[in-house]
């Protein structure tokens, strides 16, 4: 009797185990697929792999455009696009005076005199080396191949000689970061930012990025393993730690600035204008390099430029 039951227990667990695996596996590739459906309907007239009369001189159709002109034009449009913005300054009241101030900051706070900067600083990059599947990701959905392979031996690197990423060898190697978002591959597919948008408890964004971050969530390996609990305690340790590293530098932000709320938009929509103009032309800098030619430079001893 005994081993009737535990010969139908085995079973039944390596079937329910497998249904689970399964389940996970079938939510990552559906969000994947809602993102490509997105990107198709939205853009795909657009599409990096089309380099028509927007490519670099003399390899058109060759080499993926880098359409800075369409940037440009987004950067007019999310100038002051705050349509929102009696919702939003109260958002972000609350997430700065009521969130940070008696939350986020007291924290941190706390968290800098526990542990010295070294050791926070090397958490952040244990967290950020976990991160390497959305941005190995978004730079394959972008038509970003070299990107792509950086962030693999990247990790390859930090996970095995810098100790889990507690060390960042991969730098002190000339293998830089290659830094990939679904904001970003939104942008590059034509999907426009949108209205500025702030939500309780997170970071400020446009509509595209907030949709970006929901995909980029999805591409995080951890959250499929960790109960939900567990994943909110991870994000709450990532925020806290990375706060921790910035406690001057916001408050000499808030002791110079008259109007918080329009300094803290216009500096992130800066930012992201900035972010989504450099994947323009890294794209276009990593299909300009694979040109033969330029594999006959590399071949011959000159570095890439980039």
């Amino acid at each position: 009797m005994h081993r009737e039951g535990s010969g139908a227990d085995g079973p039944s667990n390596l079937v329910m185990n497998r249904h689970k695996q399964n389940v996970t596996w079938r939510g990552a590739l559906s969000v994947l697929g809602i993102m490509i459906l997105l990107i198709l309907t939205a853009g795909c007239a657009r599409s990096p792999g089309v380099g028509a009369s927007s490519g670099i001189a003399g390899t058109a159709g060759a080499v993926p455009g880098p359409r800075l002109a369409q940037a440009a034009g987004e950067a007019d449009e999310a100038d002051d696009y705050d349509p929102w913005q009696p919702f939003n300054e109260r958002m972000f009241w609350f997430n700065h005076d009521v969130l940070d101030r008696y939350v986020i900051k007291p924290a941190a706070q706390g968290w800098e005199k526990i542990l010295p900067e070294v050791a926070r600083r090397s958490i952040g990059r244990v967290f950020d080396n976990l991160d390497m599947p959305r941005r190995l990701v978004n730079n394959l959905l972008q038509a970003r191949p070299v990107g792509a392979g950086r962030e693999l031996a990247r990790f390859a690197v930090n996970s095995t000689v810098g100790l889990v990423g507690l060390m960042d060898v991969a730098t002190l190697l000339h293998i830089q970061p290659s830094d990939a978002d679904a904001g970003q591959t939104l942008a590059l597919y034509g999907v426009g930012p949108g209205p500025y948008l702030v939500l309780p408890t997170m970071p400020p964004g446009t509509v595209r990025d907030a949709i970006g971050r929901g995909v980029d969530g999805a591409l995080d390996p951890i959250g499929y393993f960790l109960p939900f609990v567990a994943n909110r305690a991870k994000s709450i340790v990532i925020a806290v730690n990375k706060r921790s590293l910035h406690l001057e530098l916001f408050d000499n932000v808030e002791d110079s600035v008259v109007d918080l709320y329009s300094a803290a938009r216009n500096g992130y929509l800066q930012r992201r204008r900035r972010a989504v103009q450099l994947a323009f032309e890294n794209r276009s800098r990593e299909w300009m390099w694979m040109q033969p030619e330029h594999t006959e430079l590399a071949l011959a001893g000159h570095e890439d430029p980039s």
